[in-house]
């Protein structure tokens, strides 16, 4: 059938412009004698359908040219400028060991069964410090490279490091990193969390900041990550003093909605229980909360993180990021404030002890130093990205974010 479809250029016996078998090499023609090796990464196939679609387009469909009237009857001083893309390291701290909040109790939350003891937890005092002790390891690295990274944390983390006099948060944030929340609903407030009302939300996510408070940190907090199938999470985020937002994936199928996926910042409409997206991707001009996409990322590989760690090892998951990184910047608009990010976590892709998250060091190396000396790439914390993004509207007024 490939073949028999592919163009006679390409060496098969058809006149199709383009052919893919699965996510193969386009335009190619496998002889009976030697089939092609399937991928064993299990597929998406409607996120494969919409990558491949939207490629089509891109290869076949008619280039125009949109232009705002007024924008072009006043061309800004960036018109002319090179795109860029800014980047950053986002690191999730997961509530390793949590209890449900008192204050989600008082409003008739159920308390937690007893800990497993299996499993990790952050008032193990061995467990925790070797978690700070990767985290400052990772911050010297970046550092070096002149990167920053957004660390999201939550409790038990947070009040386990204040019982302790343990110093990591308030260290991180005085060394130009950014210190933020990261919420897991199900931890703080219980499993059924959609049913509890707005101010209650509110109220425990203060609670969460207040505790990261009391580890040293200072000034605004403004960055959250979790609780994506709430509907109501922009409310109750702002009633917290929070006006950043990303890293939204649905956490039954693990993926991200491919509406989402992109390199442009806007302001979200309304919230979303995972299946009604309409409001979430519209743009609110006067909307309180700033979401940050997550870049040109591959739908598939992104919701099979840890088959493909498993399968092809640390390695296989940093080629994933480069394919990411690359396309995202070659996505970036120089009218339109561009982001991409991706997320670690604490312990992860450490890899010899001796030399420990040597990948990091190699990716920054290898791929992301040559961007930013070439002008592609700019390091900036997720509030920065957010300010960047506030200064464009300024001078953007009529133009769409995305």
């Amino acid at each position: 059938m490939i073949a028999n479809a592919t163009a006679e250029k390409y060496g098969g016996h058809g006149i199709a412009p383009w052919t893919r078998l699965n996510d193969l090499q386009p335009n190619t023609v496998y002889p009976l004698t030697k089939p092609p090796s399937l991928s064993a990464r299990s597929m998406d196939v409607d996120a494969l359908v919409t990558q491949y679609v939207q490629e089509l387009f891109d290869l076949f469909g008619p280039t125009v040219a949109v232009t705002n009237p007024i924008e072009s009857a006043s061309p800004s001083s960036d018109s002319s400028d090179e795109a860029v893309l800014l980047f950053s390291i986002g690191m999730h701290i997961e509530p390793m060991g949590e209890q449900i909040s008192e204050i989600a109790l008082s409003a008739g939350a159920t308390p937690k069964a007893g800990q497993d003891s299996r499993k990790p937890d952050y008032h193990n005092r061995a467990y925790f410090e070797r978690h700070a002790e990767n985290l400052r390891t990772l911050a010297a690295i970046l550092e070096q490279h002149g990167g920053v990274m957004t660390v999201q944390a939550q409790s038990p983390f947070t009040t386990v490091a204040a019982q302790l006099g343990n110093t990591i948060l308030s260290d991180l944030k005085d060394q130009g990193h950014e210190i933020a929340l990261h919420f897991h609903e199900d931890a703080h407030l219980r499993e059924d969390a959609e049913q509890l009302p707005v101010a209650i939300w509110s109220a425990v996510m203060t609670e969460e900041i207040d505790f990261i408070r009391t580890c040293g940190v200072e000034g605004p907090i403004r960055y959250w990550s979790g609780e994506n199938l709430y509907p109501n999470i922009l409310d109750a985020a702002s009633g917290a003093d929070l006006d950043i937002y990303s890293d939204w994936k649905n956490p039954n199928t693990q993926s991200t909605h491919p509406e989402f996926i992109g390199v442009n910042p806007w302001r979200p409409l309304g919230g979303t229980d995972g299946f009604d997206v309409t409001r979430f991707v519209q743009h609110d001009p006067s909307g309180p909360i700033i979401f940050l996409p997550p870049g040109e990322i591959d739908p598939m590989a992104f919701s099979h993180k840890r088959q493909i760690t498993a399968q092809e090892g640390d390695e296989g998951w940093f080629d994933v990021l480069e394919e990411s990184l690359l396309a995202s910047v070659g996505a970036a608009s120089p009218d339109r404030v561009n982001a991409y990010h991706f997320t670690m976590h604490p312990g992860e892709f450490v890899g010899d002890p001796r030399d420990p998250l040597a990948i990091i060091d190699q990716f920054l190396t290898g791929v992301v130093d040559p961007l930013v000396a070439a002008g592609k790439l700019q390091w900036a914390t997720f509030s920065q990205i957010a300010d960047a993004f506030i200064e464009w509207e300024k001078t953007h007024p009529t133009l769409a974010p995305r």
